[in-house]
């Protein structure tokens, strides 16, 4: 893994979070600003990061193969990583109900709304490709065991993998799909894509500069006295952990880089939808969330750097 390349484009992207915080400071980002950019980045440059890796990448046997090892290893890591804050957070003895949240807000990553236009800048198209297919085993795990664990003791409904169904994960099909029938897209799609693709980093990081000011001015510089917890276990231990094990494994360069980079992503802004909707409890995951993201522009070099010295 290229430390200066990684560097440089968290460098950018932290620069692009401060323009942000700047326009917000000058402008009154309402509701429907925020909601307009989340639209673009998730419904527009997300899926055609997607589609620009497969459109862009020479689809191989040891591609193909790459999409079902990183499809599985996302399941069995996110298992593995609420598993594993949540043994450390009975240990430290919290009481269920918080210990469930602080769980989810440790063991979970912001792989899709920064981890794939992060590794598309890293790693290229087919970097972003398999980004996504590593998100898509995160929302498999978030929107049925997370779910369940936040509804305490509400019963679990089908209903809910209905969030699933979003327009990444039909990218992900739909490329795949040309992929596996040899359909080649007209040219003009292929620079549609590439074009909208290159929205998705800089949207994402206005965005999250965007909520900084509005935060911080009505609430004031909020900390609670548990945030150790997630901050610390999402960003160094669950990554550090990452490591050690992927190196044990006979994965290719690039399917090892792109996990350890993945598992080193701030708190899923995700988190701050379900505890609104599910427990009453926003203001936690905002808090976290933020200071998550602002700590890992130092954090992912870090562990990038690690990595460097290992591979």
């Amino acid at each position: 893994m290229d430390i200066y390349v990684v560097a440089t484009s968290i460098m950018v992207m932290g620069l692009i979070i401060a323009i942000g915080a700047t326009l917000a400071f000058k402008v009154e980002i309402t509701t429907e600003i925020k909601h307009v950019l989340i639209l673009i980045i998730l419904n527009i440059a997300v899926p055609s990061i997607i589609l620009n890796g497969v459109f862009n990448t020479e689809v191989t046997t040891q591609l193909l193969h790459q999409v079902v090892i990183i499809f599985g290893l996302s399941v069995i890591f996110h298992l593995g990583a609420l598993l594993f804050a949540w043994i450390l957070s009975r240990a430290l003895r919290f009481e269920s109900t918080f210990a469930k949240k602080m769980t989810i807000l440790a063991a979970l990553g912001n792989t899709g709304f920064i981890g794939i236009p992060l590794c598309a800048t890293i790693f290229g198209p087919v970097g972003g490709l398999l980004a996504a297919i590593f998100d898509a085993g995160l929302d498999i795990v978030l929107f049925s065991v997370v779910i369940y664990m936040l509804q305490s003791e509400k019963r679990f409904q089908f209903s809910q993998l209905k969030a699933l169904i979003n327009l990444p994960l039909l990218a992900i099909i739909i490329g795949l799909t040309a992929v596996i029938t040899g359909v080649e897209p007209p040219q003009f799609m292929k620079q549609l894509t590439s074009m909208l693709s290159a929205l998705a980093a800089p949207l994402a990081m206005l965005y999250i500069g965007m909520l900084l000011p509005p935060l911080f001015q009505k609430r004031g510089f909020l900390f609670y006295k548990q945030i150790w917890f997630p901050l610390g276990v999402r960003l160094l231990i669950i990554p550090i952990v990452t490591m050690l094990i992927i190196s044990l494994l006979p994965l290719d360069y690039l399917v090892s880089n792109i996990v350890i980079i993945l598992s080193a992503m701030p708190t899923i802004m995700l988190a701050t939808v379900l505890f609104a909707r599910y427990s009453n409890d926003e203001e936690l995951a905002v808090i976290t969330t933020v200071y998550s993201t602002l700590l890992s522009l130092l954090t992912i070099p870090f562990i990038a750097f690690i990595v460097s010295l290992l591979y």
